[in-house]
């Protein structure tokens, strides 16, 4: 898998390619024998020129420059920058005609404030280019990554953790990134669409004009000829790059440059900067900024950076972009974020190119992690390996089941005792719906809790060396997904069964036929007698029941006494001791039942249990996932 990483800028562009599974970083591709080039594209005798050789000076007559700042308002730049790319797809292929055979991904960068449908437009138009596979990510989140991955700028790991301010200048726009914790912040990509490096080379060729003694000409030269134009704007360009790349040494001796402008008649462009010049320049007033000055729209977008950003103010920024070399850009965003260290990319020409190779490595990667957790824990795996094992719950289950039925037992004889139930009869009734309601509440869970964390770390060891295997191959720290070491942090020791919904009523009833059935068969004598027939109550009534044995039989003496009321006195010689011992004796009885029929494959409720664990292990499963999404991302 190679990755192509596109930055194609309004001022200039870059290309690089990188291995997915390299550990080096991109390399950066030379166009036209440079690692930029450029973004000016025409055509010479119907062959499409880009960089230096689209020039009215090579006999270009159509050159177009800055038509990526254009294209979200001139319908024609899109046609231009399709034209540009490919320009460069040609320039790509001749260096190596193999290359984008090898190439799975391209990935372009745009501004932060495009929206996903231009994005998508914009990736389609790349592809019409010639360009496989294209995704479009934001250029402040290309140079992050950059910033993140780059060996070259050694920033602490631990501040890009914490928080960190990505300020990408571009020709045509400022961008940012918000990055706290590895993951980009709600409205983390914001900026000012309009303010660029491009404005400044319009108004340095506005002032140079101004100042010229040919001025009416030179202007009617440039509205006449755009490709003087835009030649012109290249000639600026290369002169505040000259300036701001030697600053200190212009700023009292002027940088000059004489264009020679032949139209209908040969001019004379004088083009000149120093310190005062450039102050006046991003002072004075431009109309592409709504009046505003470019200094002012500087601070304005910096001031909004710090207030998105004051919850947790970032621990790094990062400058990046071409147009980050200007120091008046440095101080502004040193002074606006001074609590901050402030890093500036080495390359900031090719820093975004890297990054966006970098974006698609980490996209690909984050795609296949996604795709293999949720297949795992939304998928056939996860309930085969749960299913196989759900036997093993029965047990805990019915030792769960028996202790609320003998609570409740307890509890419905103390009502009686108190008076609270008249008859023999009516504690039957209060018993049932007694247990009914412990089976179905939390009670159940919570008595099997420990049992179900045992049985899920062993199930969790089962699949660790699966996971294990995916994170190696997307970049994750195994430990990450540590199943059975982490699953206390990650939250899997919460895993709650609900006993109730895996059994449905239908296998609810069924358990508590049985718990009742041998319950009132060795308790109650079958309607609550044997409460009452034994022990000291017993042996008042004794007399009496064996008249009505002898009389009617067991059976109809038995429906007699259930509606027996006796009196309050007499119950309390009923005690909780010799009810839990008669309960107890029928312990394995119970449990054994509960087992027979919770294993009854005609109820379903194996195949209920395995789904609602799957349901619960899987969504935790992926919670995990998404914490450990940020070694990819970050």
């Amino acid at each position: 898998m190679k990755i192509l990483g596109f930055d194609l800028g309004d001022g200039e562009s870059a290309v690089t390619l990188l291995s997915g599974d390299s550990t080096v970083e991109p390399r950066v591709l030379t166009l036209q024998g440079r690692t930029s080039i450029l973004s000016a594209v025409g055509t010479q005798h119907g062959r499409i020129v880009v960089g230096d050789e689209a020039s009215v000076l090579a006999g270009t007559t159509d050159a177009k420059v800055r038509f990526k700042s254009r294209y979200l308002v001139d319908p024609g730049a899109a046609g231009d920058v399709r034209l540009f790319a490919q320009g460069v797809m040609s320039l790509l292929l001749h260096e190596d005609p193999g290359l984008m055979a090898e190439v799975t991904r391209t990935v372009v960068g745009c501004p932060a404030g495009w929206g996903e449908g231009r994005r998508e437009q914009y990736a389609r138009l790349m592809e019409s280019a010639g360009f496989p596979n294209v995704a479009v990510v934001p250029e402040p989140r290309a140079a992050f990554l950059y910033a993140r991955h780059a060996r070259g700028l050694r920033i602490d790991p631990s501040l890009m953790q914490q928080s960190a301010m990505v300020i990408d200048i571009g020709s045509s726009t400022t961008d940012f990134a918000y990055i706290v914790g590895g993951h980009q912040q709600d409205l983390s990509l914001f900026g000012d669409t309009n303010l660029g490096g491009g404005l400044l080379d319009e108004m340095i060729l506005e002032r140079a004009i101004r100042l010229s003694p040919d001025r009416a000409q030179l202007e009617r030269v440039m509205q006449a000829s755009p490709a003087w134009k835009s030649f012109c704007e290249l000639e600026a360009r290369r002169l505040k790059e000259q300036y701001f790349t030697g600053e200190d040494k212009w700023q009292t001796q002027p940088l000059c440059k004489q264009v020679v402008v032949c139209y209908d008649e040969t001019l004379m462009l004088d083009i000149v900067l120093d310190g005062a010049a450039v102050e006046e320049i991003i002072h004075a007033p431009c109309a592409a900024l709504g009046g505003r000055s470019f200094a002012q729209c500087l601070c304005d977008a910096l001031a909004a950076a710090v207030r998105l950003s004051s919850a947790c103010v970032p621990q790094v920024v990062i400058l990046t972009g071409g147009a980050s070399r200007m120091a008046f850009f440095r101080r502004a965003c040193a002074d606006a974020f001074s609590s901050s260290l402030m890093v500036l990319c080495p390359e900031p020409e090719c820093s975004i190119a890297r990054g966006l190779a970098y974006a698609g490595r980490v996209d690909e990667s984050l795609k296949i992690f996604r795709q293999e957790v949720a297949s795992l824990a939304r998928g056939e795996r996860l309930q085969s390996a749960i299913g196989a094992r759900v036997h093993q719950l029965y047990q805990p289950i019915a030792g769960a089941l028996f202790d609320l039925a003998r609570e409740s037992v307890l509890d419905a004889v103390k009502l009686w005792r108190r008076g609270g139930v008249d008859t023999v009869k009516s504690l039957d009734a209060v018993l049932e719906q007694r247990i009914a309601e412990a089976f179905s509440g939390e009670a159940a869970a919570d008595r099997i809790r420990a049992d179900l964390q045992d049985w899920t770390s062993g199930l969790l060891t089962q699949l660790e060396g699966e996971l294990e295997a995916l994170c190696l191959r997307c970049g994750v720290p195994p430990e990450k997904m540590s199943l059975s070491c982490a699953r206390v942090s990650a939250g899997v020791s919460g895993v709650k069964l609900s006993l109730a919904g895996a059994m449905g009523m239908d296998v609810l009833s069924g358990v508590l036929g049985v718990v009742l059935g041998v319950v009132g068969a060795s308790i109650c004598g079958g309607s609550g007698m044997a409460l009452i027939g034994t022990g000291p109550v017993g042996m008042i009534v004794g007399a009496s029941m064996g008249v009505l044995l002898a009389l009617v039989g067991r059976g109809e003496m038995e429906k007699m006494f259930s509606s027996l009321y006796v009196p309050v006195i007499l119950r309390q010689l009923v005690t909780d001791h010799a009810v839990m011992a008669g309960i107890d004796r029928q312990r394995e009885e119970i449990e054994r039942s509960i087992v027979t029929a919770l294993a009854d494959p005609r109820n379903g409720f194996a195949a209920r249990l395995t789904e609602s664990i799957s349901h619960t292990l899987g969504a935790q499963l992926e919670r995990m996932a998404q914490s450990a999404e940020m070694s990819i991302c970050a």
